[in-house]
């Protein structure tokens, strides 16, 4: 019998661009994966360091695909997901190391539940392993103005894993960090949208497959440890650009025309509000990237207004089937004003957020037929 039969492929994808120093880490901690039908693939974004050569003469199991150019995030992850042969991708960061069970889990939650288009595992920081990290933890949710969190990380405070994010339950949106996705549903979705470039085109992604009717779920029995600030450090300026850019995209794009019409007079004054703070903390460079991002917007209107009807167009639900995963109120004035910094807290104040609909899932089942 073949070893790899009742185990459906999964392609490991994982973009690198200079990251050398952190392949051997990541590498090796997926060698020690058993999972019997792997693809393992690197999509390099065309690195000056010498990334390549040292995979190459290395880890000889890995495919190696070399773009021409630095795509970024989405453009170079979606290369990999073009070359990918598994019915399950999974999208990993290269500064990450694996607990050598994470897959088994992640494969059992989609074969269980047909449903489900993807998930994510609990993520961990590397620098302080007991902490949930900043970019995923146990799982990604927005308030209703948009604004992403995890169950482990409001804002800038993050939990330490005490087992208190263990349930699978639904998510608004699983972390780019570590993303399992069904290519079946990527068929239908289309894949990470390039004009987002890096930061929140996975939640884009998942919005999307939400409008489609999919699911998609935290499965903490699996967990990986994440290097905090190994692509871009959350104080950076550029990620204030980003975040704002890509946020603000995020909401025109997927939103009804009647709900953006209710958050957008609430959450433009909000943007404008974190430029002055940044102008009074001392912080131009932050103050312009948000002036930056807006320009963009305005600038690329015509795009954006594009695309927001191609998904209007897909879209098989209404709203309020979606926005029923969405935290009904705000995440800065619960943090600022009120002082709940934890997910926990947020959700007691939360009947959505408390009575999170735990997804049908039999992880313990196995995948094999």
């Amino acid at each position: 019998m073949d070893v790899k039969e009742g185990f459906p492929q999964v392609s490991i994808v994982t973009l690198n661009y200079n990251g050398r120093r952190f392949l051997k880490g990541f590498f090796d901690s997926i060698r020690q994966c058993k999972y019997p039908n792997l693809e393992i693939m690197l999509v390099d974004n065309c690195s000056t360091d010498d990334s390549v050569a040292f995979v190459r003469a290395n880890y000889p199991e890995v495919i190696i695909h070399e773009n021409d150019k630095n795509y970024m995030y989405a453009g170079g992850n979606n290369a990999g997901i073009k070359r990918a042969a598994g019915k399950y991708i999974c999208l990993i960061n290269n500064d990450v190391e694996v607990d050598p069970g994470f897959i088994e889990p992640l494969v059992a939650a989609m074969e269980s539940n047909a449903q489900l288009a993807a998930c994510q595992p609990k993520i961990l920081g590397m620098q302080q392993r007991s902490h949930f990290e900043y970019a995923g933890a146990s799982g990604g949710f927005v308030d209703w103005l948009g604004y992403p969190f995890t169950r482990g990380r409001v804002l800038f405070s993050l939990e330490e894993d005490l087992g208190q994010y263990e349930d699978s339950v639904e998510l608004f949106w699983a972390s780019g960090a570590c993303i399992f996705l069904r290519t079946a549903a990527l068929d239908e979705t289309g894949l990470l949208d390039e004009d987002f470039v890096l930061h929140q085109e996975e939640i884009d992604l998942c919005w999307r497959m939400h409008l489609m009717n999919w699911k998609v779920c935290a499965v903490p029995q699996a967990k990986i440890w994440h290097f905090v600030g190994g692509t871009l450090d959350q104080h950076n300026p550029r990620k204030n650009y980003w975040n704002f850019r890509n946020n603000m995209f995020l909401l025109i794009k997927n939103l009804s025309f009647a709900n953006l019409m209710l958050r957008i007079p609430l959450r433009v004054p909000l943007d404008m509000l974190a430029l002055l703070i940044e102008l009074l903390k001392g912080h131009v460079s932050g103050a312009m990237a948000i002036v930056k991002a807006y320009s963009w917007i305005l600038t690329h209107l015509p795009t954006i207004f594009r695309k927001r009807a191609e998904v209007q167009q897909m879209r098989r639900v209404p709203d309020k089937q979606v926005l029923r995963l969405m935290y009904p109120g705000s995440i800065i004035f619960e943090y600022y004003i009120l002082g709940r910094k934890t997910f926990s807290n947020l959700a007691k104040s939360s009947k959505i957020l408390h009575k999170m609909t735990k997804v049908d899932l039999d992880i313990n089942k196995g995948v094999s037929a």
